[in-house]
């Protein structure tokens, strides 16, 4: 689920280039979407050291 949510963010990142009249809005998912791949990415690291 985090590897989806990283693509998903370099996705909505390289559409934000293609489309600059919504590249606010794209690139603000795509964070949201980046944050949200690293955190569950970290809990799953986490859960497998302990």
């Amino acid at each position: 689920m985090s590897l989806g949510c990283l693509v998903c963010s370099v996705g909505l990142a390289s559409l934000s280039l293609r489309d600059p009249a919504r590249a606010v809005v794209l690139e603000r998912w795509s964070g949201i979407f980046l944050v949200l791949g690293l955190t569950l990415l970290g809990i799953a690291l986490h859960g497998a050291r302990g």
